[in-house]
């Protein structure tokens, strides 16, 4: 079996484990595997693609690292109950994630032929919008940021639906699994468990993140390596 598919099979059974460490309650497996989410993912990036590394790949693992980053800081945010070490991880982790996914990515929108204006731009600005105004009441000090956080992944999920149908839908998907950590967060909308609503979160998350990274080693074969390859065909 090639590397590439080991490491995403690892990935996968990682997360299953994770998942169900979080259904059952098991603190110490759910720990001592969330940490080990991203770098497994960025491992099979690394196996999946040609060397020297692309612009976008470059960046697509710095946005790994710092989803690595609010993994942990979220994780200990939730155990010791502090909205500051919560806050750290959106802001800190994952809204840099996210905007380094909105610079890996526009880059091959601008660059497809004829431009493709990504279909979905309306609908991610009315559900950002949407949400937003829905929680504001319960955000208090938090409006700002949660705010600034759904502006930048929702142009994530604009620009990532203009790359191909796997980012497209990662990203779609990442969106569902934030708003569901927002609505649990925030509000008293959800009537699950918090033990099942970590499972809905997690699955979501650990998903939308494989097809994203998934669809980047598409686009790396189909986008970036192009120039490089017409260009030895002329010499």
């Amino acid at each position: 079996m090639r590397r590439p598919a080991l490491l995403l099979i690892s990935y996968a059974l990682v997360c299953s484990v994770h998942v169900l460490s979080q259904a059952l309650e098991l603190t110490a497996v759910a720990m001592a595997t969330k940490p080990l989410l991203m770098p497994l993912l960025a491992a099979y990036l690394v196996s999946a693609v040609q060397r020297p590394f692309t612009r976008l790949v470059r960046v697509v693992l710095a946005a790994l690292a710092f989803s690595w980053l609010g993994d942990v800081l979220l994780e200990v945010a939730r155990r010791v109950d502090s909205d500051l070490l919560f806050m750290a991880g959106i802001i800190g982790g994952f809204l840099v994630a996210q905007v380094l996914y909105i610079v890996a990515f526009t880059p091959l929108v601008r660059a497809s032929t004829p431009p493709r204006p990504p279909v979905w731009a309306l609908v991610y600005v009315l559900y950002g919008v949407g949400l937003v105004v829905r929680l504001g009441p319960d955000l208090g000090e938090f409006l700002v940021p949660v705010a600034i956080y759904a502006a930048a992944i929702c142009t994530m999920g604009i620009v990532a639906s203009g790359v191909n149908r796997f980012t497209a839908l990662g990203a779609a998907v990442f969106v569902a699994s934030d708003s569901m950590i927002a609505v649990g967060k925030f509000t008293d909308l959800w009537t699950l468990a918090h033990n099942w609503q970590r499972v809905l979160v997690m699955t979501t998350y650990t998903v939308a993140q494989a097809l994203l990274v998934h669809g980047v080693t598409i686009a790396d074969r189909q986008h970036e390596r192009r120039p490089r390859s017409s260009a030895s065909a002329t010499v």
